[in-house]
């Protein structure tokens, strides 16, 4: 991407040879995809396997759908052994079965997931080597009338409202308490039962003294819609203001409820728990803001460790320390750490074997004791963690963890393994790609709204050729260009879709990849995986060019993997850190990949169908869409039109429109 007056520009793909890999390659490709059946999975005898010299013995689970006929669309089979581990992952054939051979006699757990039903989990045992035994098991759908369905949306602003609410917000941003009342009571007029007016009234109060009436107002912004996070969250603070932790605590767990993927409100009432001296609930709740937020919750580390430190777990508590040191914090929170550390260490090399509770210095500053709280002994929230942000851009990839199956066994490795063998095919198989692109271009003012549109269309010819192992040329045109002129305000967007390059071997120690676990993913399945540059690391993937110079950045994001292919199908990216030399404050960059046949040879290679960039850039705020269709691939058949597969899509659905509703 790029940017600037006459001759800036920013780029994420450069027009030139690069040794070893890529800086990033062009913007039309993904990988490829060879559907294949998992029906037969041999699986790795149990760790607690019996004597080597019985025979083994096969499994095979017959998947049924409510009616008793054969179910293979979309089904993941999982086998345990007794104590846990994964031995086995399957997808069942045309006729619903997964065989499992290779496994010692005994017992096993089965687990089967399948979107829009239920999932199963039931044991299985062989109880004799050498035989083959089969297991029928009946899914239940998820329509079923016990099970709980989604609680609606809160209430949503009409277009004018919603700027005069926006306005309020910025307003409380500047601490303008008289201009934001003053779009409050005109936006109320508008919607007076609306949760978030309600709540951003509370908000006056609070900025004006007036706790009173702060808690009425955030009290009926509840009352109307009781899963309103912020307010619930609101009302906890100035429960534990007021020395009431147990209804602190209990608007917390609402809160989480209400947002069980927003870690804030995990580490908010993993802090509620200790000042309550419940520290295993602490310990739990820390750790899960931890899993959700990633750095971002850095201060549930310390949290953390001082719910540790009260259960006499000293190593961990010092293990958590030193990760939120490793953050270098500032100020008086860093200061109670290493206090903190100091005592376990001293306390450590004492032979006590029963050490009394510890008097431990809370991260706002005041002491903490396993006793009720007083009034007013913890410090106010800092006003920017309790002010919505605008919606212009999809929220940070850190700030909640989409939802993931509960306790499904993620094989991270062999995910990883053939994602990235799927990239690499695909460049094996392709040396050039032409499309039709078509281009949306917003610009986006201070209060979230677009203030400019522009659409243009091009055709897109991207050429990649390895020149040799490890050394490509890649190449980027529209209408036969390179030049600035094409893009609207002379900023180029090039390369994006090819951030899949994340996968590709050669890029491997670049990024620590985790794996958060199996997704619902568009009807299907697919394991949610994220990823993060690596700090000692060169971030190879983006760069900025302006003037000639360029600004690698370093990329943290979370891609869904296909769980039957092992396509990527979606990407998501944020920027690691904000770029002051080029006053870069935050990008967004979503993917969405489709599978692309070939009507002759029947080759698929999944290809994106648009990318979406958001982005915080000189001052500028921008939305572009890109998207692609009517593909031809040189390589196979420079005559040969590539035409949609046959998918199931929901009606009047568009991926585009889908992206731009999560602003």
């Amino acid at each position: 991407m790029a940017s600037g007056p006459s001759k800036e520009r920013c780029m994420t793909a450069a027009h030139r040879l690069f040794a070893a890999v890529f800086s990033l390659i062009p913007a039309v490709f993904c990988v490829v995809s060879a559907p294949r059946t998992m029906g037969q999975q041999r699986a790795a005898p149990p760790p607690s396997a019996p004597n080597m010299m019985q025979k083994n013995g096969t499994l095979v689970i017959s998947v049924r759908s409510p009616d008793g006929s054969p179910f293979d669309v979309g089904v993941l089979v999982n086998l345990y052994s007794f104590s846990g581990p994964n031995v086995g992952m399957g997808r069942p054939s045309a006729a619903g079965q997964s065989e499992f051979s290779n496994l010692s006699p005994g017992r096993y757990t089965l687990e089967v997931v399948a979107p829009g039903y239920q999932k199963l989990t039931q044991p299985v045992e062989i109880t004799f080597g050498g035989q083959r035994e089969m297991v029928f098991v009946t899914l239940t759908p998820e329509s079923d009338p016990n099970i709980r369905t989604g609680a609606p949306g809160p209430p949503i602003l009409a277009p004018n409202a919603q700027r005069e609410f926006n306005k309020a917000l910025e307003a409380l941003r500047k601490d303008k308490l008289e201009e934001m009342k003053k779009h409050l009571e005109k936006v109320s007029r508008a919607a007076p039962s609306n949760p978030d007016v309600n709540y951003l009234w509370g908000m006056y109060h609070l900025q004006s003294n007036d706790l009173a009436n702060a808690k009425t107002s955030w009290e009926k912004a509840v009352q109307i819609y009781p899963r309103h996070g912020f307010s619930l969250a609101a009302l906890a603070q100035l429960s534990v203001q007021a020395g009431d932790l147990p209804a602190a605590i209990d608007y917390l767990n609402r809160a989480t409820e209400a947002a069980p993927s927003a870690w804030r409100f995990q580490q908010r009432l993993a802090e509620a728990y200790l000042r309550h001296a419940e520290y295993e609930q602490a310990q739990k709740h820390a750790e899960r803001a931890l899993e959700l937020g990633k750095e971002r919750a850095s201060e549930a580390q310390l949290t953390l460790a001082r719910a540790l430190a009260q259960q006499h777990q000293t190593q961990r508590a010092l293990k958590a320390l030193d990760a939120f040191l490793a953050a270098k914090p500032m100020g008086q929170i860093a200061l109670n750490a290493q206090q903190l550390r100091e005592a376990l260490l001293q306390l450590a090399s004492l032979p006590v074997p029963n050490p009394p509770p510890l008097k431990i210095e809370d991260s706002r500053r005041e002491t903490v004791k396993p006793t009720k709280a007083k009034p007013a002994d913890t410090a106010p929230l800092p006003i920017a963690e309790m002010v919505p942000t605008q919606k212009w851009m999809p929220p940070d990839i850190d700030e909640s963890m989409p939802a993931v199956e509960p306790g499904v066994a993620c094989p991270l490795d062999r995910v990883q393994s053939e994602a990235g063998k799927r990239v690499h095919e695909f460049i094996d198989a392709v040396n050039r790609i032409s499309a039709t692109e078509s281009l949306d271009d917003e610009i986006i003012d201070h209060l979230g709204f677009p203030s400019r549109r522009e659409s243009r269309s091009y055709s897109y010819v991207a050429s990649l050729q390895e020149i040799r192992p490890g050394m490509y040329n890649v190449e980027e045109y529209r209408n036969g260009s390179m030049g600035l002129d094409l893009f609207p305000t002379r900023i180029a967007t090039i390369g994006l879709t090819s951030l899949v390059m994340i996968f590709h071997p050669v890029y491997k120690d670049d990024y620590e990849v985790t794996c958060e676990g199996l997704s619902r993913w568009h009807g299907g399945l697919a394991w949610q995986l994220h990823f993060r540059q690596r700090p000692e690391k060169p971030p190879r993937l983006r760069e900025y060019r302006i003037a000639g110079q360029s600004f690698p950045v370093s990329l943290r994001g979370r891609a869904w993997v296909a769980a039957d292919t092992f396509q990527v199908v979606s990407l998501e990216t944020d920027l690691v850190s904000p770029v002051p030399q080029i006053r870069l404050k935050a990008e967004h960059t979503t993917i969405e990949y489709m599978p692309v046949n070939f009507s002759t040879n029947k080759q698929q290679l999944w290809l994106p169908q648009s990318a979406e960039l958001f982005f915080d850039y000189g001052g500028r705020r921008m939305h572009r869409r890109h998207h692609f269709r009517d593909y031809m691939l040189f390589s196979v058949d420079e005559k040969q039109k590539i035409s949609a597969p046959k998918i199931e899509t929901e009606a009047g659905t568009d991926p585009g429109a889908a992206a731009q509703n999560r602003d």
